[in-house]
């Protein structure tokens, strides 16, 4: 919270004109006092008094004025933490009659409290010591509640803000320091979760009330449609339009917009006269006297059933979908989630206990967070910034995925002496003699057509020629007549593999279907190429690997760490490049620049400063003032050099948004220039005409085409709404009113990063944002041969300062690189074998000695050891 931002919470308090108790001000004009929460062993309780409030945000003593904290001018007074109820909730309360609207301030004044008191038990802590290593308990927090009933375009809007003074007061000495902002952040989205869940809880013991699907941790009221809630949030709608005019999705842009479009508040009206202005405008909506009873009486709380919750987030591992593990955090918002008539905050924190109680042998705990940012491990700030989660805190995770990926590392670890697809020494030389390949990319080829393992891993950086290399491969096992197959997670990465490599793919998703029937796929002694292994996650891979050991099939698994991550729970492929003696290949052979090489490693190994220096010296680094400057240099700079090779240069964005605008800027470059001819047709709210560039969304093998694939629009047939295609591999493509009309083509100017990825150009522009991380920026950045440019803007620096962090640097540029620094790869949950870290690194440089023979041993005495320390996890 800046400096002096109490003083607004303080100036929109009603001015009681004489009248009594707090109920007086239905007709008093100005919001209610705020009330103390939390007192933080200062005894503040009651109505908010001005001189008490800026003394403690000025780390003050309220009554004596004593300097209680120390470096006042460099501490952060303090946090807003905002809760609201959903927007049909503020209209019950809006248009119910006064005993209902009552009730429902009840429920939620009871809900912040409840939202609070979590907060000052899981984040009332300090840090001391040298680099405040050390984390102490604080014996509360001294907070402040301003409930508000308005938005600024004084529609309903029943919300709470939060006032958290960074001033708390240590147990063990009672010295006074700052609260632990890191926890204060861990915690503050399971806090919302929970204040939500305690609302619903609330108003449906209070007053019956029914409810929508929880989404988000959301539920909306049954009987409340969305036209309503609509036209009762016109602050909304002017926050939406004005980040759709930027492309913008975020919830940092979000608070941008919020403060662009930031009118001056309202005139100061009486809820009364709030409330006669709002029954005018709803009469036409429905709400007529009485129209809140439909609403309310026919539901109770229902408690949840602990065993057949804990099956869901165990059992059928809806906690470890995504992530490959999780923390009591985690749980809570799950728990929340499925409630769909609430619970109290504390009933929610047992029955989390209990879940984890429920059957020890079905979760794992794996230790406490590590110190490092990964995507697990980091806590994402609306404006961007990136801190560590919550210190010391327990993660877990199921036995079932801890057993899958340690099932499947074992397995890879058996398969190293199969001797299987070994190819002979002359055939290998002619494949490889055949083709310029570096000196690394031969020992690949050798490796993996001679060395015999049944699971062999190959990680390659962006440009090292992984594909180019496996043609070899490919060649020299064909030659020797063992079949070849491929597949990759999207059908445009195995696109790319058959062509690129010849090697015959499909998505995984089509094999392992393929796989139920047993078809006579996959024959024994075959190879199998698992393309961009680094985005398959853990389950699926570890199919894959078993299907191929039932089969007798070696698989090779070609990917990048470094490079964007797995969607579903990942770590297997980590786990594999950590345990098996990997192929790597270093030698970025794309781009034409050495100091970008140069920097593309740096920024791949986690050093994003000296990376972006370099970048900002070359004059990669685009910026501008506002973020419409900013997209328009970055089309202009596109244009440059589209206009006269289109396939050869691309925009990225990060979101679908920020694509989105993209397009539309460049289509509107592509008009300008007489670019686009002929007839015009709708395709699913985008105009298409001939010239157009566009990208395929969906796979479809009747039309051609797959996810991703790019092309420009060669003839159109406005009578049949189809279109002529040449994609960028030369191929034609028909697509029919069918494809276009499902919204499965949208303008291919500019794309996402993951559609990026694999992509090589000439020339690539790259919007960032305040969601970049580092292996987004690595593939983002690491496209074109000879240009790369990212253009970022540097946020408003008067956001709220309930995302302010100490430690945030001030410099845009070493703001930027702390973002590039944060990275979203997952871990393996198979334990480290520690005491076998130093063996290991002897060994590694002993396998890329040149005798096979001596290759296979080594690997096959690596693998004894590791299955040693591993028996304990079957």
């Amino acid at each position: 919270m800046a400096p002096g931002r109490a003083d607004y919470y303080l100036s929109v308090v009603a001015d009681r004109d004489g009248h009594g108790d707090a109920a007086d001000y239905y007709l008093a004009k100005g919001e209610e006092p705020g009330r103390w929460l939390t007192h933080g062993s200062l005894q503040l309780a009651g109505t908010v008094e001005p001189e008490q409030l800026r003394a403690v945000l000025d780390g003050k003593h309220p009554d004596t004025g004593e300097q209680l904290s120390s470096h006042p001018a460099r501490r952060v007074p303090g946090f807003d933490l905002t809760y609201r109820p959903p927007k049909s909730v503020s209209l019950l309360w809006a248009f119910g009659d006064r005993p209902t609207a009552e009730q429902v301030v009840a429920a939620h004044d009871a809900a912040v409290d409840a939202a609070v008191g979590y907060l000052e038990r899981e984040a009332g802590y300090s840090r001391r010591g040298a680099g405040g290593a050390e984390t102490v308990k604080v014996d509360g927090f001294i907070a402040a509640a301003f409930r508000h009933r308005t938005s600024r375009a004084n529609d309903p809007l029943l919300h709470t803000h939060v006032l958290v003074a960074n001033l708390a007061r240590t147990t063990d000495d009672g010295i006074w320091r700052t609260i632990d902002s890191r926890r204060l952040y861990a915690h503050a989205k399971t806090a919302g979760f929970l204040y939500q869940a305690q609302l619903r809880h609330e108003l449906t013991r209070r007053l019956g009330v029914g409810w929508g699907p929880v989404v988000n941790g959301h539920a909306d009221l049954h009987g409340i449609g969305t036209k309503v809630i609509e036209q009762f949030s016109r602050r909304r709608a002017a926050i939406v339009e004005h980040m759709t005019a930027r492309g913008e999705t975020s919830a940092a842009a979000a608070q941008v917009a919020t403060l662009d479009t930031r009118q001056a508040k309202g005139e100061r009206l009486s809820e009364a006269e709030l409330r006669a202005r709002w029954q005018q405008r709803g009469r036409g909506l429905g709400f007529r006297n009485g129209w809140h009873h439909k609403l309310t009486g026919g539901t109770t709380p229902q408690p949840p059933d602990i065993a057949g919750l804990a099956g869901e987030l165990v059992d059928h591992e809806a906690l470890t979908e995504q992530s490959s593990s999780f923390t009591r955090r985690d749980l809570l918002q799950a728990i929340a989630a499925r409630l769909p008539t609430g619970a109290p905050v504390t009933e929610i924190e047992q029955y989390a206990d209990q879940v984890l109680a429920h059957d020890p042998a079905k979760l794992v705990e794996l230790g406490t967070t590590r110190g490092e940012l990964t995507s697990t491990d980091v806590i994402r700030l609306a404006d961007g910034r990136v801190v560590p989660s919550g210190p010391g805190e327990r993660r877990y995770t199921t036995r079932g995925l801890l057993l899958t990926e340690s099932h499947a590392i074992n397995t890879a670890l058996d398969r190293a002496s199969d001797g299987i697809a070994v190819v002979d020494d002359t055939t290998v030389d002619q494949a490889v003699r055949g083709r310029s390949l570096s000196d690394e990319q031969a020992v690949m080829v050798r490796r993996l057509t001679s060395s015999g393992a049944g699971v062999e891993v190959v990680v390659g950086k962006a440009g090292t020629g992984k594909t180019y290399a496996l043609d070899a491969a490919r060649h020299a096992w064909q030659q020797a007549g063992i079949p070849v197959a491929g597949v990759a997670l999207a059908a445009r990465a195995a696109l790319e593999l058959e062509q690129s490599a010849g090697i015959e793919s499909t998505t995984i998703a089509a094999l392992e279907r393929r796989l139920a029937h047993d078809d006579g796929v996959l024959p024994a002694g075959s190879v199998l190429v698992v393309d961009e292994a680094g985005m398959v996650g853990t389950r699926q891979l570890a199919r894959l690997l078993n299907h191929a050991d039932q089969r007798q099939v070696k698989v090779v698994l070609v990917g990048d760490p470094r490079q964007l991550p797995e969607i579903d729970a990942g770590g297997l492929f980590r786990a594999l490049t950590n345990r098996l003696p990997a192929v790597e290949l270093t030698d970025n052979r794309r781009q034409t620049h050495q100091w970008e090489q140069t920097a593309l490693d740096e920024l791949r190994h986690g050093d994003p400063t000296a990376a972006l220096n370099s970048y900002r010296q070359q004059g990669r680094i685009v910026t501008a003032d506002t973020p419409d400057d900013l997209r328009q240099k970055l089309v202009d700079d596109w244009w440059d050099t589209a206009r006269d090779e289109m396939a050869g240069s691309i925009m990225i964005g990060l979101r679908r948004a920020d694509v989105d605008d993209l397009n539309h800027r460049a289509r509107a470059r592509m008009l300008q220039d007489g670019r686009l001819t002929g007839p015009t047709i709708q395709a699913a709210g985008i105009e298409l005409q001939v010239g157009d560039r566009i990208v395929g969304l969906r796979n479809s093998r009747r039309h051609g085409i797959v996810n991703g694939t790019r092309a420009t629009i060669t003839s159109i047939d406005p009578d049949r709404r189809a279109i002529d295609a040449t994609t960028d591999d030369g191929r034609t493509v028909v697509l029919t009113r069918d494809y276009l009309d499902a919204g499965h083509v949208t303008h291919g100017y500019a794309i996402t990063g993951h559609k990026a990825q694999g992509l090589t150009v000439d020339h690539t522009y790259v919007l960032g944002s305040e969601a970049l991380y580092r292996e987004w920026g690595y593939v983002a950045l690491s496209r074109g041969r000879q240009t790369n440019r990212l253009y970022q803007t540097v946020l408003d620096q008067h956001l709220d300062e309930i995302h302010h962090h100490a430690h945030q640097p001030d410099d845009p540029h070493a703001a930027l690189a702390a973002r590039m620094t944060r990275s979203r790869a997952q871990e393996p949950v198979t334990p480290e074998i520690e005491e076998l870290a130093a063996r290991w690194r002897q060994l590694h440089a002993r396998l890329h000695a040149p005798d096979i023979a001596r290759q296979r041993a080594l690997t096959a005495e690596r693998a004894s050891l590791v299955r040693t320390r591993q028996t304990d996890l079957a």
